[in-house]
């Protein structure tokens, strides 16, 4: 007899289980349809619901009546107030949406849901500045300058890719030859916190530096992100490795900070900005190394811009005969897009 019950309790728990209808969001539609599925998203006034009949549909968001979501979904308004819980259908023309804060369901018009599930905005922004100066006649001179810049930033990461070239000469011979490549990606895990990874490579001829990696990892903050302002400061480890031409060539392990700030003085008008970083050695207190770079940048046409700064870069234990600190001036015309 038990195990007769036995098989009687698991047959009626397959059959509930295997019979139990399977959850799915549901839209009703003005003209009287009623579909069953997954509610994908909702931007441009198109939302996208998936079906296992018919796959994915595009429907008018004017046409939906109500709608129900078995699952939390992101729902965005038109004054960019968002909720996040399952929707419910309330009455014609309105939904509820039950929210962890506040406990009580939220009642909202259709007509004021601007995005449901909206995805995270791709920003995007281009920099690059090219300074020149040539004389001829009683002085040969020739000095170029170039950076760039180009950042992608989605709501969780941000890609920063960028460089800079200086090369002088004067009467034919070479007297400044140095550049560096940098990238470096930051991960958010609030609104303000992030974990970064970087590399960086840097030649000087010179400056005996045949070439300068360093690879990196560490946290920062996000004081400020907008147009106007952006201000983060963040500290970390990196493994940094010298080659040089002449000199013995050096290796070791240091501690990195690094500061970027940017901001209108002037609305769109006039900005300055300050790039900051150091490399401390944990070994030799010798091993220093400090980047910065400092000036104005002025907008004068469209994506246009000029731009006047201060690089001043330091080595405490530079190449024999070598000095320690390096201070470039420069005047630059540059372009900025962003998106």
């Amino acid at each position: 007899m038990k195990s007769e019950s036995g098989v009687f309790v698991f047959a009626a728990l397959f059959i509930l289980l295997t019979c139990s209808p399977v959850a799915a969001d549901e839209v009703w539609l003005k003209n009287g349809d009623h579909l069953t599925g997954k509610v994908v998203s909702l931007e441009g006034g198109t939302l996208v619901f998936n079906t296992t009949y018919a796959g994915g549909l595009s429907i008018k968001w004017g046409e939906v009546v109500n709608l129900k979501t078995d699952e939390p979904v992101k729902v965005v308004l038109g004054d960019e107030t968002t909720a996040k819980g399952p929707v419910s259908p309330g009455d014609s023309g309105k939904v509820k949406v039950t929210a962890e804060q506040p406990a009580e369901p939220v009642t909202l018009n259709l007509d004021a849901i601007e995005k449901i599930n909206p995805k995270p905005p791709l920003r995007t922004t281009l920099r690059v500045n090219i300074g020149a100066s040539f004389a001829t006649g009683n002085t040969e001179r020739e000095d170029i300058y170039s950076d760039g810049e180009f950042v992608a930033r989605t709501e969780q990461n941000r890609y920063t890719i960028g460089g800079l070239y200086r090369r002088s000469e004067s009467e034919n011979v070479k007297t400044e030859d140095n550049a560096m490549a940098y990238m470096k990606y930051d991960h958010f895990f609030t609104k303000k916190w992030y974990g970064y990874a970087n590399a960086t490579a840097e030649q000087d001829e010179f400056q005996d530096l045949d070439l300068r990696s360093t690879l990196g990892v560490g946290a920062g903050y996000q004081f400020f992100e907008s147009e106007r302002t952006n201000l983060s400061l963040e500290g970390g480890i990196s493994y940094v490795d010298e080659n040089f031409e002449v000199a013995e060539d050096n290796s070791f392990a240091a501690g990195r900070w690094g500061l970027r700030f940017d901001h209108y003085l002037l609305p769109k008008s006039l900005q300055y900005f300050l790039h900051h970083t150091g490399l401390q050695g944990l070994e030799d207190s010798d091993d220093l190394i400090l980047l910065t770079q400092t000036g104005f940048r002025v907008p004068f046409y469209k994506n246009l811009n000029v731009t006047a700064q201060v690089n001043w870069d330091y080595d405490k234990s530079p190449s024999p005969g070598k000095k320690e600190n390096d201070y470039t001036y420069i005047f630059s015309v540059g372009y900025q897009w962003a998106k």
